[in-house]
């Protein structure tokens, strides 16, 4: 598998011919015949074509030099990573049965000018279940449950919490199914009773039983005005399992009472509601820009050691380092074993060596051995045994990482669906390793030779591993308490400007498939964590003096644009790279970001608010902020007061 070499000569034939009519015009101005039938004429392109050659040969042999002896160390072009990003789908109604969205269904964006489409294809099986209300419970705060019945209409109404609501007053709705990555609708039949909180944000919060605690559940809209008339709630739950409250197995869904934060009004009376139903309106599932192929044949193999064949779609994504290669045989299709290299490796072995780029398959060679032996490193196929590789995964790239709503288009056809698309930008995606890249790679593993020891080893062999990981940071785990351990932060590929907290946090099967690449070059006795930084939310409060006849509206935006980039993970800081781990933030930063944007006359104060990047909740207001060496910024939308001057 070897690397391309380039074509280095910027000269062509033509160059050589006009340099040596220019100078017959110094050195021999009586010539002055240049007509291509002329014999002189002919004789300059001869030599002008001799030249050409050589010079083309002699350029290219430091390069190749170069290029051939990163080839002998083993080195390879780094595959292109997908961009991931969450599908929602939408059922055009309600169903009475559960509606299945298969694992590989695609949805592409539109076809734009002459480009095709960029196409993404979901990770796993979603189920849209069918779901219904089976029972409700009342619980205080510490107090005994108490089962109700809101799935009638005509029964007497049901205070959710006590009659003066207390913080962890619980409500609990009991499905009759779990509806994991689900969103569910609540339609809610209430009477005008919890005086006192503002509807837009009443202190209250979902959960729902993942098996193992209650996770959060967000409320994509509440027309209730929480509970206080009647409407709909539509949650989007993670995972759900069925747990036993009060002697009741359901699905449950937990509505508890919050403390308010700062001026938020709390609930003087508890809600009450009529009745209750519930129904699935859609759900949400990972996918990922690339094309599935499957069951696709390479052909017969001749049995020779050593024989190649190429898969038909390149270059193939990362992290496939399992897939799988089908040899056929008397006794059915044997499973071969894809391995990084064939060194060291057994006869018998069943094993090939896959390129991502080329996409080129080889089987084990033959080596001669010093004393005049051979001997096979890996099996070879019988000859006239069917090739065929069951699944694999190709594309990936730049073009992946498409805006959020930019995927509308179902390529698959699934019944009762009307609606697809991105809600999340998708991130992650990263073209191919280029030769000028490998160049400036290959030093640094030259000296580390694959073996994590020092925090560098760690920070690249994190990237090789998983190209999508684009930003890395050693830490040694004595600082933190824990000898021994290696903790290595990471940050995903994104984009510039505000984006969604979730998109920083890499893909869980991304953060194991690093850590077992890690684990297979590590020292023994280290223990190695592969996890993204703490992130600590940092929002913005500043009164701007802007002048008088500026668009108010654009000169805000551009602050707090200007503010997030600023504070970016990967894009921020004062040389751009992203902000520093562990850097602490003061107002005088913000100071001298904001005093850049254009209208903006000057900033009266500023002030940095702590703010929990989970949770959202808000600390006191302050001048600085103090961060650990495991810690990097994330900033939220900024809270601006103008003066007009």
């Amino acid at each position: 598998m070897s690397l391309p070499s380039p074509n280095l000569d910027d000269r062509a034939f033509q160059d050589f011919v006009d340099e040596a009519k220019r100078l017959l015009q110094q050195r021999a101005p009586e010539w002055t015949d240049n007509n291509v039938a002329d014999p002189g004429v002919t004789l300059i392109e001869t030599f002008a074509y001799m030249v050409d050659q050589l010079v083309f040969r002699l350029n290219k042999v430091p390069e190749l030099h170069w290029i051939k002896f990163l080839d002998f160390l083993g080195e390879t072009l780094r595959p292109p990573a997908a961009a991931y990003t969450t599908m929602q789908f939408s059922l055009a109604v309600p169903q009475d049965s559960d509606i299945l969205v298969p694992a590989s269904t695609v949805i592409s964006t539109t076809r734009r000018g002459d480009g095709p489409p960029v196409s993404f294809t979901t990770d796993k099986d979603l189920t849209l279940v069918s779901t219904s209300i089976t029972a409700a419970l009342t619980q205080p705060a510490g107090g005994a449950f108490t089962s109700v019945d809101i799935t009638d209409q005509t029964s007497e109404d049901v205070e959710c919490f006590a009659e003066v609501p207390a913080v962890d007053d619980a409500f609990f709705i009991g499905l009759n199914k779990p509806a994991s990555h689900c969103i569910v609708r609540l339609t809610v039949d209430s009477r005008i009773e919890g005086i006192g909180v503002d509807p837009k944000r009443p202190p209250r919060a979902f959960d729902a039983w993942n098996g193992r605690s209650w996770e959060p559940v967000e409320c994509l809209m509440d027309t209730t005005g929480g509970f206080n008339r009647k409407g709909t709630i539509e949650l989007s739950i993670g995972e759900q399992r069925e747990n036993s409250l009060n002697g009741v197995a359901a699905a449950w869904i937990r509505v508890r009472v919050i403390a308010a934060e700062g001026d938020q009004p709390e609930y003087k009376e508890s809600p009450k509601i009529r009745s209750m139903s519930a129904a699935t309106i859609g759900g949400f599932v990972p996918a990922t820009h690339c094309q599935i192929v499957k069951n696709e044949m390479l052909g017969r193999t001749a049995g020779t050691p050593g024989e190649a064949f190429t898969l038909n779609r390149t270059p193939l994504i990362a992290g496939q380092d399992d897939l799988i290669l089908e040899v056929s045989s008397p006794d059915g299709w044997e499973r071969w074993t894809r391995v990084e290299t064939f060194a060291n490796r057994e006869p018998q072995e069943k094993i090939f060596c896959l390129d991502n780029v080329t996409g080129e398959l080889r089987f084990g060679p033959i080596v001669r051995q010093p004393d005049g032996s051979t001997r096979s490193y890996g099996a070879t196929p019988p000859s006239g045994s069917n090739l065929r590789v069951p699944e694999y995964r190709a594309g990936g790239g730049v073009a992946g990482n498409v805006d959020a709503g930019a995927l509308r288009l179902l390529r698959t056809s699934i019944p009762f669906i009307s609606k697809a698309e991105n809600i999340h930008p998708a991130v992650g995606g990263v073209d191919a390793e280029t030769i000028a890249d490998l160049k400036a790679r290959a030093a640094i593993d030259l000296r580390a030779r694959n073996r994590a020891v020092s925090a560098a080893d760690f920070e690249l062999l994190t990237q090789q591993a998983s190209p999508s990981l684009v930003r890395t940071k050693c830490l040694n785990g004595a600082d933190f308490g824990s000898p021994g351990t290696v903790l290595v932060l990471v940050v995903p590929d994104i984009q510039p400007g505000r984006v969604p907290f979730e998109l920083l946090r890499p893909r869980e099967e991304t953060l194991a498939n690093v850590k077992k690449f890690i684990d297979d070059r590590r020292l023994v006795g280290t223990t190695v964590r592969i996890e993204p930084p703490r992130y600590m939310g940092v929002s913005v409060a500043a009164r701007l003096a802007i002048h008088s006849q500026a668009d108010q509206e654009q000169v805000l935006t551009a602050a707090d644009d200007a503010i997030a980039n600023f504070l970016h993970p990967l894009h921020g800081g004062y040389d751009g790279t992203g902000w520093p781990f562990g850097r602490d933030v003061s107002v005088g930063d913000i100071y001298s970001v904001l005093q850049q944007v254009p209208e903006l006359m000057y900033v009266d104060v500023a002030r940095l608010i702590p703010v929990d990047a989970v949770t959202g909740a808000k600390a006191e207001p302050t001048d600085k902020i103090s961060l650990k060496p495991h810690d990097l910024l994330y900033s939220l939308p900024s809270d601006f007061e103008v003066i007009q001057q």
